[in-house]
């Protein structure tokens, strides 16, 4: 298979996956909140935050060890590696261990430093126990899915992701039916963690991507340097990261409460499934990317990191305005009323779903060429800056408030400098990465933003039923036309006319401007 196809078939894999997950959340949610009043629900948001906080314990070494063992798969059977693998696995036990530990040792004091009202620490603190053994779990296996995504197989990954979200939710059905309450999100998680795990192990076998018998090596201690001197780099960028992206709801807990720490993580869970549709795009491309560097095709490399950007900024773009037409009138829909949710608060996130759509991009880029740079400091700064300035605003202003301070931080810091850093990688004028690449959004946007306001305006007077399903039909139609038609380059629509199978051909000939040039 062309690393062309794998890439596609990782990316079309991908979405797949995604749409289990939208249909894992819009049947798990409701029921979730069937089972569970409000404040338990908002336990449940919050223990994802705090496990993606215990999960910083990696260091950056997972990242890091994903980057190296493609600079050595080449040579299956040379021993360095089969080094690395066995290195990587050992330090992955070792930070599982860790994280276990740590919230057995320290449950007691999270339940008291969130402000865990009295009569739910109990079940806080055994939903702490559970999770922290699943996360431990997790990562003493997760270098099996760096050696698929190492030969480009992600595939393989998101089709063993597919199963056990499966998985996860029969079993949640079962164990909050049995009245398991609350810790039936964590039992749920370890039956599909256990399910990953088999899978995985078994894909790494029958495609053969470990060593032949006598190309292993051993463990060494200095592809352990090797993985640590280029892990910390990416921990702190890792630590900026979970600040910027996880603290909400840490903070909307602590200062406004579990219910409104409830309401976020509903209001969030479209956001958050689009921007993975959104950021698929570049994630799947990245060890095509890592390999272009390794080859030295760095012609090849420019210009499809270039495709690649124009393409997520349009497609962010045409996602942000369709979240922002829907989301408000489905949240009400899908938890039958029990949550409300401001349409500002989608105007405010959409234009965070875009500056972040971007910066992911670039930055993501930059951990590829294993030169970070002063990027370790500049997501740090970010992250407490914005952690500071929702302390001061949380109250007053709410979740608008936090949603703005994202925007700003985002954009004057890690976006800023991501745009730096590929304008020097590649030799490019900042106006070109910073404004250029963003032309054909401006283009869409143009024509996508009237006709989106139109729309609300005009269909006030419907229900939210009605109104929500004629949304939704503006969004695939008259958005999703405007996309195809300005938000690509030209180039990039000639290509994907030469490679779109015959039966779409006609129909892409009609929309494509480059059909007619």
């Amino acid at each position: 298979m062309s690393r062309f196809k794998r890439a596609i078939h990782g990316v079309t894999s991908s979405y797949v996956l995604l749409a289990t997950v939208a249909v894992y959340s819009l049947a798990s949610v409701p029921m979730a909140l069937y089972y569970l009043d409000k404040e338990r629900f908002g336990l449940w948001a919050l223990m994802g935050s705090l496990v993606g906080y215990l999960s910083l314990i990696d260091a950056g070494m997972s990242g890091s060890a994903a980057r190296l063992i493609i600079d050595h798969k080449d040579d299956r059977d040379g021993g360095h590696y089969g080094s690395l693998i066995k290195t990587g696995w050992l330090v992955s036990l070792v930070q599982g261990a860790i994280i276990l530990v740590t919230g057995l040792v320290f449950a007691n004091s999270f339940a008291r430093l969130l402000a865990i009202p009295a009569e739910l620490q109990s079940e806080f603190i055994h939903l702490v126990y559970l999770q922290c053994g699943v996360a431990a779990l997790s990562f003493g296996t997760r270098i099996l899915s760096l050696v698929l995504g190492a030969h480009q197989r992600m595939d393989l990954v998101n089709y063993t992701g597919i199963l056990s979200l499966a998985v996860n939710f029969a079993a949640l059905w079962v164990f909050f039916h049995f009245g398991f309450g609350v810790l039936s999100l964590a039992w749920a998680a370890l039956c599909a963690t256990m399910t990953t795990v088999v899978c995985q192990w078994l894909a790494c076998e029958v495609f053969k991507l470990f060593p032949g018998r006598g190309g292993w090596g051993k463990a060494s201690w200095v592809h352990f340097k090797e993985i640590f001197a280029f892990g910390k780099d990416i921990f702190l960028v890792s630590v900026g990261t979970q600040l910027i992206i996880a603290s909400q709801t840490i903070i909307i807990t602590r200062m406004l409460g579990l219910s409104a720490a409830a309401v976020w993580s509903v209001g969030l869970r479209v956001f958050n499934l689009v921007s993975q549709v959104i950021w698929r795009i570049s994630d799947m491309s990245g060890p095509a990317f890592a390999e272009m560097m390794v080859r030295g095709e760095i012609a090849r490399l420019r210009e499809r990191y270039r495709a690649v950007v124009i393409l997520t900024a349009s497609l962010s773009g045409f996602a942000a305005v369709s979240f922002v037409l829907c989301n408000s009138l489905f949240i009400p829909f899908w938890t039958h009323g029990k949550i409300q949710w401001p349409v500002m608060n989608d105007v405010l996130l959409g234009v965070w779903m875009i500056v972040v759509a971007v910066l992911h991009c670039h930055n993501g880029f930059v951990l590829l060429t294993k030169k970070i740079g002063f990027m370790r400091y500049v997501y740090f700064m970010e992250g407490m800056v914005f952690v500071t300035l929702s302390l001061l605003v949380a109250r007053r202003g709410g979740l608008p408030a936090i949603i703005a301070c994202s925007i700003v931080c985002s954009t004057c810091f890690s976006g800023a400098y991501g745009v730096r850093r590929i304008s020097r990688y590649f030799n490019f004028s900042l106006r070109e990465v910073g404004l250029d690449w963003l032309r054909p959004m401006g283009r869409m946007l143009l024509f996508y933003l009237p006709l989106a306001a139109l729309a609300w305006w005009a269909l006030l007077p419907l229900s939210a039923l009605p109104r929500l399903g004629i949304h939704v039909l503006v969004s695939l139609v008259v958005g999703g036309f405007l996309f195809l038609r300005f938000g690509l380059p030209s180039d990039f629509q000639r290509e994907i006319l030469s490679r779109a199978p015959k039966i779409f051909g006609p129909i892409l000939k009609r929309v494509l401007i480059a059909s007619s040039s």
